[in-house]
């Protein structure tokens, strides 16, 4: 099961969010996921707009979606 598939299937709480990393070519490289947003706010705050932003599972799952299309027309 791809990890697509995995986040669209499963219960996740609405206090969850989700970090992603890109690789040069733009394709995503990494998803971490942040189970006390608040906690990491006050972590990156110093980063100010360089600080990479949280999304919910609907955006997660628009940005991988995104991301196999990308892969599929290489």
């Amino acid at each position: 099961m791809s990890y697509l598939n995995f986040i669209k299937k499963a219960k996740i709480s609405d206090g969850e969010r989700w970090v992603v990393k890109y690789n040069k070519q733009g394709l995503v490289r990494e998803v971490k996921q942040i189970f006390k947003p608040s906690e990491y706010y006050a972590m990156n705050k110093h980063k100010g707009e360089k600080a990479r932003p949280l999304h919910k599972k609907s955006a997660l799952i628009g940005l991988l979606e995104a991301n196999s299309i990308k892969l599929k027309g290489e």
